[in-house]
């Protein structure tokens, strides 16, 4: 009963996310000068929206609810090693650092290559 209820919340709460989001991106649209629509094809916009409704409304909570799993795992881990081994946090907290700004410098890198592949195109 446990799992269906968290399956249900997690796919609820990623459907009512993404109403909201489709909302603000459809309010954005309509209230969009008019030359943005003679510079865009109808076809381009619709395709575009629909391809984002797929993402938010398929890939999103499901993403939600893989990260959840693995970030509970990591920390039952983490508990378990330190519980076991104290002295291993003196070797967990730098680690957990070098990867968090290993993983800022990542995403600001994935974001200029998208960029450069989006206007490469």
């Amino acid at each position: 009963i446990s799992n269906i209820s968290y399956i249900l919340a997690v796919f609820i709460g990623g459907l009512n996310a993404a109403e909201k989001i489709f909302c603000q991106v459809l309010n954005r649209i309509l209230s969009a000068p008019q030359s943005f629509f003679d510079t865009h094809p109808k076809s381009r916009i619709l395709d575009r929206l629909s391809n984002d409704v797929y993402n938010l409304d398929v890939e999103l909570p499901d993403i939600f609810r893989t990260f959840l799993v693995q970030a509970f795992r990591v920390f039952a881990t983490i508990v378990v090693i330190s519980i076991s081994t104290p002295i291993s946090l003196a070797v967990i907290v730098p680690i957990a650092f070098v990867y968090y700004f290993a993983q800022r410098f990542y995403v600001a890198t994935s974001r200029q290559l998208m960029r450069l592949e989006s206007v490469s195109r």
